[in-house]
């Protein structure tokens, strides 16, 4: 057993000195790698996007039709922050009632649903609100656990979701919350926990554009790093963009290894976190009934055959376009059942 122990060690220590240029110049931080036949947290988030646009054209039976589903948990994504007057008193007074109307709406039909809270929206034409917006934001997040009362927070509520897809502005690796995106989410996540006694989740999406490995480095330093989030689930992009299948492997990777990893598969920088790393699925009206667009199925498909292991033990989310019950009988629900 003494030889066996040694050994684990030392291939432990060749597996460090491996990893990519990344890890160059970093402080010792301590490298939390679950066993690949034994997670270190398990998820069952079965999960959907519904953004406010798409929710607020649902009949009665998409809302039923979604309580029919296998889906546990449902992620209100707000438009832009603007939409609101990107201030408190907007927040309050469009956003909040809209969510819980939403959240209601869910759980009247489905008792056991998980909903998630978004923020409003932030995007790259308007993170300069990041640096002002930690008080509105949160104010917000709690006058909608005042409208939806304690009872239902504490049951149906699974938490809140960042809503900005990536890290925008400029990076310090040594100082990240200097970046005024970090920043609020590293103090939005200190309320969200501590205050409103939950979870939070974002969903940035992978590398892609002029400079990929930067988008995944940030996205690393806030996932592997710190102690923001409980969950990043994350979209491959490659479902709407046909070049960029290496996305989907590297993205795997990262659900696989439970850490942010390059699209070759190397971890960024070593997991000091117990973030669970899971993946968004994509599609849109393209595989919706009555449409079966070939190129687009082919695509899908490779997600089904990626992610589908990791379905009840990993987070999945379900980004979807097109007629939602159609998408619920034609992709979503068989691929959770």
């Amino acid at each position: 057993m003494k030889n066996y122990l040694w050994m684990v060690l030392i291939n432990a220590l060749l597996f460090t000195s491996c990893q990519s240029k990344a890890f160059e110049n970093e402080p010792d931080v301590k490298v939390v790698i679950p066993p690949k036949d034994k997670p270190a947290q398990v998820s069952p988030i079965k999960g959907i996007c519904i953004f406010a646009g798409q929710a607020d054209i649902f009949t009665e039976a998409d809302w039923q039709a979604l309580a029919n589903s296998p889906l546990t948990d449902f992620i209100i994504i707000p438009k832009d922050a603007s939409t609101y007057g990107a201030s408190e008193a907007g927040y309050k007074s469009q956003l909040a009632p809209f969510m819980v109307n939403v959240a209601n709406q869910i759980i009247s039909r489905k008792n056991t649903a998980k909903i998630w809270i978004g923020t409003p929206g932030l995007s790259s034409t308007n993170f300069n609100l990041a640096a002002s917006n930690l008080q509105p934001f949160y104010n917000y997040l709690d006058q909608v656990r005042t409208l939806l009362g304690s009872s239902t927070w504490n049951n149906n509520i699974g938490g809140v979701y960042m809503n900005m897809e990536s890290i925008y502005g400029t990076v310090d690796y040594g100082n990240i919350t200097g970046n005024s995106c970090i920043k609020l989410m590293n103090d939005l996540s200190n309320l969200v926990h501590t205050n409103l006694n939950t979870k939070f989740l974002w969903i940035p999406y992978y590398g892609y554009g002029s400079n990929p490995d930067e988008i995944i480095k940030r996205m690393a330093y806030v996932s592997n790093k710190s102690t923001i989030f409980d969950y990043v689930v994350i979209q491959p992009h490659y479902y709407f963009d046909g070049a960029v299948g290496i996305n989907l492997i590297g993205v795997k990777s990262c659900v696989k290894n439970q850490a942010i990893s390059y699209r070759d598969g190397m971890i960024v920088t070593p997991k000091a976190s117990q973030t669970v790393i899971g993946a968004e699925m994509e599609l849109d009206w393209h595989i919706v009934a009555p449409n079966n667009y070939s190129a687009n199925l082919s695509r899908y498909t490779e997600y089904v055959t990626s992610f589908g292991q990791y379905k009840g033990t990993y987070p999945i989310i379900f980004y979807w376009d097109g007629t939602l019950q159609n998408a619920l009988t034609g992709r979503i629900n068989p691929f959770f059942q």
